[in-house]
């Protein structure tokens, strides 16, 4: 029997990025049977096993992954080819990307209807964490991040850099008052950042005379979530150092109080980030949107 590979492969990662198989006969509109099937006959068709399957969870085998990521760029380069002899055919598909919480709230939603305005036939999921995810495991077309990058299998673009602050609540000032130089911060607490990739506490960093200098404050509370982190603050537990304009509501209208303005913050460089060097269109129309709305923060 002929089997249709194109269609298996379409199958297999769906199963991958919905971590499903109910949810990706859903998503493709077929029985769960046949499912399983495809699954089965691709398995024999490349003579490897793909997937670890339990009743909880579906983990790719290292096979699965070098074909997850081999077959979805071959599918996307086929749609691109076909899609590029339908004359005036619109963008349309899924995509899905990934950024931190911050801009994804205040930046990128509140934006959004712009972009559906160009571009009416495409679907973005969109996840939002502070976690670093990985592009193949959650199947990624692209991820924004920013700060330094990790070394990785993955293409980088430079998309633009996000001005930093530190400040406090009136009620912590008040209370602690108010530091006049970087050696004041030993005095004081600060809400410190947890790095999720690698389990550390980020260091505060200050631009001084001689050039950057890295401290560690003292801190009885560490986070990972900014939406948490912001809260923490004005509640008065300690001081906070991130992204400008995350923070420049509260600044406008009192609720913080930038502090060290002799020593900034330097600014914290953004990356869009791709899992192969091939961009679909939709992939690229993305990139070019953000990176004019970016344009705002610099």
């Amino acid at each position: 029997m002929q089997i249709n590979v194109y269609e298996l492969m379409r199958i297999f990662i769906a199963i991958v990025e919905t971590g499903s198989f109910s949810q990706a006969a859903e998503n493709l509109q077929i029985h769960r049977p046949a499912v399983t099937k495809a699954l089965q006959q691709l398995e024999q068709h490349c003579g490897v096993r793909l997937l670890h399957r339990t009743t909880r969870r579906i983990n790719m085998t290292p096979e699965g992954e070098e074909f997850y990521r081999t077959s979805k760029l071959l599918l996307e380069q086929t749609d691109d080819l076909l899609g590029s002899f339908a004359a005036g055919r619109p963008l349309c598909g899924q995509l899905r990307v990934d950024m931190p919480v911050a801009i994804a709230a205040l930046l990128v939603a509140p934006n959004l209807p712009d972009f559906y305005r160009l571009y009416p036939a495409i679907e973005i999921i969109l996840s939002s964490s502070d976690r670093r995810k990985d592009m193949l495991r959650d199947g990624l077309d692209c991820v924004l991040r920013m700060g330094p990058l990790e070394n990785g299998d993955y293409v980088a673009r430079k998309m633009g850099n996000i001005r930093l602050v530190t400040c406090a609540s009136p009620a912590y000032l008040a209370e602690h008052g108010t530091p006049e130089t970087l050696e004041d911060l030993q005095h004081h607490q600060g809400v410190n950042w947890f790095n999720s990739s690698n389990r550390q506490i980020m260091p505060w960093i200050f631009q001084t005379p001689s050039g950057i200098e890295e401290i560690h404050l003292p801190g009885k509370l560490v986070l990972d979530n900014s939406e948490v982190y912001v809260a923490a603050g004005l509640a008065g537990v300690g001081l906070l150092q991130g992204m400008d304009f995350f923070f420049r509501p509260y600044i406008d209208d009192g609720r913080l109080i930038e502090v060290l303005p002799q020593n900034p913050v330097p600014a914290r460089k953004l990356s869009m980030l791709y899992p192969h060097r091939h961009i679909s269109p939709k992939v690229r129309v993305f990139t070019q949107w953000l990176e004019e709305l970016l344009k705002i923060l610099h």
